[in-house]
């Protein structure tokens, strides 16, 4: 198919981009590992690392805009449909990889640790990081496309640092929140946070392709 092929290599594309980075990503998170590993848990770990590799995608639209790849791209047979949906499935496929590596790093950091985690328990960090790193995608992609790479960073810091705030200043609240949120059945609870997900992504995906269908080159 004509459009699968359009996609595979508007992916690879992204994927081939990255080269070396990928060799300095994966020290750096060794080193994060080594240096953070026993005092954050493995549980820790293994969900950091995967929002970590989520913030690659931007790394990939800074590449784009120092090669001038908006404009060239206007010029070959790909409609912004496709540019966009690609961004998605990259960053999917980056959010998967920082999940199985963070889970293989929370299993060697879970050997050494005087309190080990039960294998289900690293499981879902390593699950939680997975739905953290989609939501911060979903949410920075559109502003990605909307102000650049330069510009959206900044952005992209907020968006980080708001939340972390939030979790200090409510501290007992956001304690006492998960606490019920763990009485609520887990095959209802997986839907929902499924569900809901899925329609991020899909809003998100569609606020993508309206931004980038009105951008001029």
């Amino acid at each position: 198919c004509k459009g699968a092929q359009i996609m595979k290599g508007l992916i690879l594309k992204d994927l081939y981009a990255m080269g070396g980075l990928y060799r300095n990503t994966l020290f750096a998170l060794a080193i994060v590992c080594v240096c953070l590993g026993l005092s954050i848990g493995a549980g820790g770990i293994a969900a950091a690392t995967s929002v970590i590799c989520a913030t690659m995608i931007v790394t990939t639209f800074t590449l784009d805009e120092k090669c001038r790849w908006q404009g060239f791209s206007a010029t070959l047979p790909v409609s912004r449909r496709d540019c966009v949906a690609a961004k998605y499935a990259v960053h999917l496929i980056y959010c998967l990889a920082g999940t199985a590596v963070g889970f293989i790093f929370a299993l060697i950091i879970n050997i050494f640790a005087k309190e080990k985690m039960a294998l289900p328990d690293l499981s879902m960090s390593a699950v939680v990081g997975f739905i953290l790193g989609m939501v911060f995608g979903f949410v920075v992609i559109p502003f990605m496309f909307k102000f650049g790479a330069e510009k959206a960073r900044i952005i992209m810091m907020v968006i980080i640092l708001l939340p972390t705030a939030a979790v200090f200043l409510l501290d007992g609240k956001a304690v006492s929140f998960v606490d019920r949120l763990a009485l609520i059945s887990p095959a209802i609870l997986g839907a929902v946070t499924a569900a809901a997900l899925v329609l991020a992504g899909v809003l998100s995906l569609a606020a993508s392709i309206k931004i980038y269908g009105k951008k001029e080159f």
